[in-house]
């Protein structure tokens, strides 16, 4: 079925472009950039409520046509949450996160001393989102202050990387780490090092309180309903799955995904999120930002759908405005509204406002090719769902086609590109690449540390870390942080019964030692991390009927051979 012609719109509507006019036409120009030329790009846009309306008309005319059945929305439902439950990081992958900001935090105070409380390293991201799997990035801020806007000269976060590297490689040719690599010359400044006892790749760069206060307002809005961070979980899975979330390649950023979930929620009748300038009208410090969302509370409690109704509504919008984009279409968390919106170089490929700095596209990344590669995995998507809605295709071939193996080794976030310059000549880098080796050789764990407790592995943190003197367990501050420190589980997901094959042994003791966890012997001899379950009751209640359905026991889920 040529899903294209099946859902473009009725010959009824305004002269402008069909919303589904085939895909070719993105790559009129194989630019990466937001259009040919500003005046060319200003004659093209419309208004923000001829937008609006030529939107909401496609989107109701693409959900007529994909022939929702209500009576499969439980099937999908269970299916995606099952999904959620597969992927989302279990206790342990927390404990280490956490140790890690612990140990950096140290590293600071040891490198540059303690000035009232500070330097202090504070995680931002994914990770404080509580939206990263066990093989994402851990983003770093070193911070040498409280204030929320970034005062620190470029030229201090450059010296600042230089000294954090210089101690980073003498840690690497100790085994602990690996993957050293201070990048100074890029805009943000910033040292990229990999913990090899876990595996863990961190990104650690000097005061990006951009980046921290958007995760924590993010964090926040979590907490008014757990489908925004379910939802969120999910999309941000399917693209990665699908190639489609990775800003270095000029597709999707993380945060313009997630910004488009929270705009799916605002736009719902009735809303479930509220307009993000209700939220920010006292300003963007947790204490206004959290004082404010309280007064939302229950605020989407009004709209009954479920996390499968969410999703299906939100590939449909989506890939509904596939052809308004380049009229300058712009999805507005702020004003929670479709808005007509050009940027510096006109309109874009795909524009989500940011929130904070309202003249920024948070998918200024994406290029015109890509925008074609997205908008078809769109297509596809739309396919499936379309399939298993008329009963077509079953749960678990879309659950394939959607999510693939759901295998979490498979979401590892795709590698920064090296853009350090060394100034070395061949026999130089030959001769530390040997080095390297040799020490990784060295320092591989020995056979009866492979059993390690995890008592045994959190006195390896200890000595591994080498810096006396240092007291406590994390950061002292002077006066309350204006961040919340510690990371902790959301409870979402926990408690559906599966079974994921054990990992495989980590190559050296990293600074954290073995990966902690208490693990227990399923009945098929697999390891499992004995964890408790933290579901909510109506999602605990979905999961124990999820596992009674099952036929012969749990699905086994791993890659297929």
């Amino acid at each position: 079925m040529e899903w294209r012609a099946m859902a473009t719109p009725a010959a009824a509507s305004p002269p402008p472009p069909p919303p589904f006019s085939d895909a070719t036409s993105y790559s009129d120009t194989d630019s990466g950039g937001s259009g040919d030329s500003e005046e060319e790009a200003s004659s093209m846009v419309w208004d923000s409520q001829d937008l609006r309306g030529r939107a909401e008309h496609n989107e109701e005319q693409l959900l007529a046509a994909m022939s929702v059945d209500p009576g499969r929305f439980p099937a999908l439902n269970d299916l995606l949450l099952e999904v959620y439950a597969v992927l989302r990081p279990k206790p342990t992958d927390y404990e280490q996160r956490n140790a890690l900001v612990d140990v950096f935090s140290k590293m600071a105070t040891r490198i540059f001393g303690n000035d009232n409380g500070f330097p202090v390293v504070q995680a931002f991201g994914s990770f404080t989102m509580d939206l990263f799997t066990p093989k994402s990035d851990l983003d770093l801020s070193v911070n040498f202050s409280a204030e929320i806007e970034d005062q620190c000269p470029r030229k201090k976060k450059m010296k600042v990387v230089r000294k954090f590297a210089k101690v980073l490689y003498s840690l690497q040719r100790d085994g602990i780490y690996c993957g050293v690599l201070p990048v100074v010359s890029a805009k943000v400044p910033i040292v990229n090092v990999i913990d090899r006892g876990t595996g863990i790749e961190c990104d650690v760069t000097v005061e990006n309180k951009d980046g921290m206060t958007r995760s924590m307002i993010i964090k926040l809005i979590s907490s008014l309903d757990e489908r925004f961070q379910i939802l969120s979980y999910l999309v941000k899975t399917w693209a990665k799955i699908h190639d489609v979330n990775s800003p270095t390649a000029q597709t999707m950023s993380s945060m313009s995904i997630i910004s488009l979930v929270a705009f799916h929620l605002q736009t719902r009748h009735p809303p479930i999120l509220p307009a993000f300038s209700a939220l920010l009208k006292d300003g963007s410090d947790f204490a206004s930002v959290e004082k404010n969302i309280s007064l939302f509370k229950g605020f989407g409690s009004a709209n009954k759908e479920s996390v499968a109704e969410l999703f299906v509504t939100l590939m449909s919008k989506l890939l509904s405005v596939e052809s308004l984009w380049e009229h300058g279409l712009c999805a507005s968390n702020f004003e929670a509204s479709w808005i007509s919106k050009t940027w510096k170089k006109g309109v874009g490929n795909l524009s989500v406002e940011d929130f904070l700095d309202r003249s920024q596209n948070f998918a200024r990344a994406v290029g015109k090719t890509q925008m074609q590669k997205i908008c078809t995995c769109l297509v596809v998507c739309a396919s499936n769902l379309t399939d298993f809605m008329k009963g077509h295709m079953d749960v678990s071939n879309l659950k394939t086609r959607l999510f693939g193996r759901l295998n979490p080794d498979d979401l590892v976030s795709r590698p920064r590109p090296r853009r350090g310059k060394r100034n070395l000549s061949p026999e130089g880098r030959r001769g530390i690449q040997q080095e390297r080796t040799k020490r990784a050789a060295r320092h591989e764990a020995p056979a009866h540390q492979v059993n390690a407790t995890p008592s045994t592995a959190r006195v390896a943190t200890v000595r591994h870390c080498r810096f006396p003197g240092i007291q406590s367990s994390g950061a002292q501050f002077a006066c309350k942080p204006w961040w919340p420190f510690r990371i902790v589980p959301s409870g979402f997901g926990y408690g559906i019964s599966v079974r994921l094959p054990p990992r495989a042994p980590h190559p050296g003791p990293g600074i954290l030692g073995r990966a902690p966890g208490d693990l227990i012997t399923s009945n098929s001899g697999i390891q499992l991390p004995n964890q408790g379950s933290l579901l909510p009751r109506p999602l605990r209640e979905r999961s124990d009927g999820m596992r009674r359905t099952g036929s012969g026991g749990d699905e086994q889920l791993h890659p297929a051979p």
